[in-house]
């Protein structure tokens, strides 16, 4: 039980952290405002986590689960083409919060590449797994130009995304991940 109480406000914080950069910012966000949107006490932040880094490298961690879902859901797809298929399916999900917020994952990357910090690296390894995740498809649809193509459809993916917010439009991002699937389905 104190295990369960433990792991529920650790989670609620993350949660919170995760919410809360994604809609203002990491360098918006202070400890006080995760505590107050987790309902967390402020001075038990600490307990659980030393400073506002140890929260992001969290929500990095978190991120890299919800993709490794993504992926594994994917998966269960027989052919690449179908998975890379699943896989821009998964992300029109989201279209309407990244229109308002931002692509949770490349914001994060996007903010922490202005920093020199080791949570440039963790966030940018999201991008990359999610690279070599398609190229890896893309490879085993026979594809010399994987990682090209894999390249190609991540930065059209966050292009679009980067649009989408900044003209408050998700249409444009529905429309991108509607290009790739006919781009994916055109491949030999």
């Amino acid at each position: 039980m104190i295990a369960a109480k433990h792991s529920d406000k650790r989670e609620r914080l993350v949660d919170a952290a995760r919410e809360l950069f994604h809609r203002r910012g990491y360098g918006e966000t202070s400890l006080a405002d995760i505590a107050r949107e987790s309902g967390v006490p402020v001075g038990n932040v600490y307990y659980y986590f030393k400073t506002k880094e140890d929260i992001a490298a969290a929500v990095i961690e978190q991120h890299r689960a919800h993709m490794t879902g993504i992926a594994q859901l994917a998966e269960t797809r027989p052919t690449a083409r179908e998975r890379i298929l699943s896989m821009l399916d998964s992300l029109a999900c989201g279209c309407d919060s990244i229109a308002h917020s931002g692509c949770p994952m490349g914001s994060l990357c996007v903010e922490f590449g202005k920093r020199d910090t080791a949570l440039r690296e963790e966030a940018n390894r999201l991008l990359l797994r999610m690279i070599e995740w398609v190229e890896r498809q893309f490879a085993g649809m026979g594809r010399g130009d994987a990682r090209a193509l894999a390249i190609q459809l991540v930065s059209t993916v966050q292009g679009a995304s980067v649009l989408a917010l900044a003209m408050r439009d998700p249409g444009i991002l529905r429309q991108e991940l509607a290009r790739m699937k006919t781009v994916v389905e055109g491949l030999a």
